[in-house]
């Protein structure tokens, strides 16, 4: 996503959101729930706004009070799927203290696959409103680059890097185009495509970081 993409207009939903009484809020989980799901049960492909409402319970009338449409939702399913992406990436499962930086990346880039992977029905109905995302989507964008670097911060002592969020804001996109191309093209991301992206990014980051860093010890935080 380019800095331009983010300037231009919000959706609806993410203007409106916000200002929802409980009961909008409960009706737009359902939307968005619902759409989860038919998307995995038709394989990715579009869905009609109506499709959605009518299987979800929710009113046409209600559901039109919460989005413009079915872009609008799927924008707003956009920045959810980031949003789950960073709490995935925050509860990274503790392991025995890396050798190197680029061990502990080789780790989190395989794990960060695994939610690729799991998600890989919603990915392939996502790209088509990418050009239009909602606030939210870039501020869940920038979580995740924050989540990656307390990762990273967990393990070892960072040296003072200028623009370190910047790179790895890189390091997050680089992924991102690797495994999208993997999951839009093949359905999967095979080894291969694993062992490219693990080789990719641990390059990209090899300009910034020393082949060697002093390690944080295995209680720290």
């Amino acid at each position: 996503m380019s800095a331009g993409q983010s300037n231009r207009a919000n959706s609806r939903s993410d203007r409106r959101i916000p200002k929802l009484r409980t009961r909008g809020r409960a009706n737009r989980q359902k939307l968005l729930v619902e759409a989860q799901r038919l998307i995995k049960a038709n394989g990715g492909h579009p869905l009609r706004f109506s499709d959605v409402f009518e299987s979800a319970g929710v009113s046409r009338g209600s559901a039109y009070r919460i989005y413009n449409g079915i872009d609008d939702l799927m924008q707003d399913l956009a920045s959810a799927w980031i949003s789950n992406f960073v709490a995935y990436v925050r509860e990274l499962d503790r392991i025995e203290q890396p050798e190197t930086w680029a061990e502990l990346s080789d780790h989190l880039v395989a794990h960060v696959a695994a939610y690729w992977v799991e998600t890989a029905d919603i990915l392939r109905a996502l790209p088509r409103v990418r050009s239009n995302v909602p606030e939210s989507y870039g501020a869940a964008v920038k979580d995740l680059t924050k989540a990656f670097a307390s990762v990273f911060d967990q393990y070892f002592e960072i040296p003072k890097i200028p623009d370190w969020l910047s790179t790895l804001a890189m390091y997050t996109s680089l992924g991102d185009t690797i495994f999208s191309d993997a999951v839009l093209r093949e359905g999967r991301i095979s080894e291969q495509r694993l062992a490219e992206a693990q080789k990719i990014l641990e390059t990209y980051l090899s300009f910034y970081l020393p082949t060697w860093l002093p390690a944080r010890g295995t209680t720290s935080q």
